[in-house]
């Protein structure tokens, strides 16, 4: 199984919106989440390859330096960042996809190689993960890669297993208490300042002075 793993990346200052950081402080922590993320995801055997997907030259910069690759992509949103992705797929005869939000707070590699172990079983299948709140979708996997197409919008979630059902593929969600809390609020970047254990926490800290 041939599996390439999407990184979606806003433009620095455009992401986290409804955290009450100031504009640098958003700079540097969407900056740290990317390479906390890539590093995660390196560690991954099953996954033939990182590609992130940007309009943002500091994303460029960060993907050469950890040797993955990278995708210039218009900000246009979340899909249209995946269907440049399943380009990839398809130039490169990769089978299966999984999408990586880069906020995912706990992010597990274990878990990832073991979400991908179950996919390998199957033939074709949709393995979801939903959100803490169970509207988003904060981990995605599609083998075929372009089984249907994602739908990250309102109620993702939701979408992806009604687009998922409908392909008649084995359809599979999966409820982590790991890779389903994601930063997204302010009581979810005080969560993580809370676990001095969390893999982000001692990263975050250093945005704590930035003005």
């Amino acid at each position: 199984m041939k599996t390439a793993a999407f990184i979606p990346v806003k433009q620095f200052e455009s992401s986290k919106t409804r955290l009450k950081l100031t504009r640098n402080q958003k700079i540097v922590l969407t900056e740290l989440m990317l390479k906390s993320t890539i590093l995660a995801l390196k560690k991954c055997k099953r996954i033939s390859s990182i590609v992130t997907i940007s309009a943002d030259e500091r994303v460029e910069k960060i993907s050469r330096h950890y040797g993955v690759k990278f995708i210039f992509s218009k900000e246009k949103g979340v899909n249209h960042a995946v269907r440049a992705g399943d380009g990839i797929c398809k130039e490169n005869l990769f089978n299966t996809s999984i999408v990586v939000p880069i906020d995912l707070i706990f992010l597990d590699p274990n878990e990832i190689e073991l979400l991908l172990l179950i996919a390998s079983k199957l033939n074709r299948c949709s393995i979801i993960v939903p959100s803490v709140r169970m509207d988003g979708t904060n981990l995605l996997i599609r083998r075929p890669f372009n089984l249907y197409e994602t739908s990250y919008d309102n109620y993702s979630y939701y979408n992806h297993i009604q687009s998922s059902r409908k392909t008649g593929a084995q359809t599979v969600v999966v409820k982590s208490a790991n890779l389903s809390k994601d930063l997204d609020t302010m009581d979810d970047y005080n969560n993580i300042t809370a676990h001095p254990t969390n893999r982000l926490s001692h990263l975050i800290s250093r945005i704590q002075n930035i003005r």
